[in-house]
């Protein structure tokens, strides 16, 4: 006879995931990289400098300086929802296999780094802002450790969109007085 632990582990193990489901676990875990061994939230945040370097080409062939934003916005809709939904099925507050917040906290810093800066995409903006920014999200300044706590996918993202947004608004002012002294 089993046990009640026994016989919840068997029914949840018979539910098969909606499709939805699917989809949100695909896209919190940035299409399987939050699985990644050894540094999901790099290995994340270096498929947002891959989004962000193909969109910056595609909105820059199509005459659309603003395709960058469009996409901040697409993809913390679509991460805020992927992101709370996933974290049910990792039965965990915020688990490391979710990297769509680091793959739009990245891709924020980029946008904020190039718009501010109004350069066109150049490998020393895009490492200054990947290195600033994975200080940021490990660092974790004011007010960011106190929005990580907050429920669900909310927290999940909003963290990590401050530390973009810290992270872009360093950049800037790293390459400016750089370009300054130079």
């Amino acid at each position: 006879m089993r046990t009640r632990a026994e016989s919840e582990l068997v029914e949840r193990a018979s539910v098969r995931p909606s499709l939805g489901d699917r989809l949100a676990w695909w896209i919190a875990t940035g299409g399987g990289s939050g699985l990644a061994p050894i540094a999901p939230g790099t290995v994340g945040a270096f498929l947002g400098v891959v989004l962000f370097v193909g969109s910056a080409f595609v909105g820059r062939a199509l005459g659309m300086r603003t395709l960058e934003w469009v996409m901040v916005g697409i993809l913390l809709g679509i991460g805020l929802w992927a992101s709370s939904r996933a974290c049910r099925s990792f039965e965990r507050a915020d688990p490391p296999q979710i990297v769509i917040d680091e793959i739009v906290g990245q891709y924020l810093a980029l946008a904020v780094a190039f718009e501010a800066g109004g350069e066109e995409p150049s490998w020393s903006v895009i490492g200054v802002s990947f290195i600033l920014f994975r200080l940021f999200d490990i660092w974790k300044p004011y007010p960011i450790r106190r929005v990580e706590r907050w429920a669900s996918g909310v927290g999940i993202m909003a963290d990590d969109v401050l530390a973009g947004g810290y992270a872009g608004l360093a950049a800037y002012v790293v390459l400016l007085l750089a370009r300054r002294l130079l």
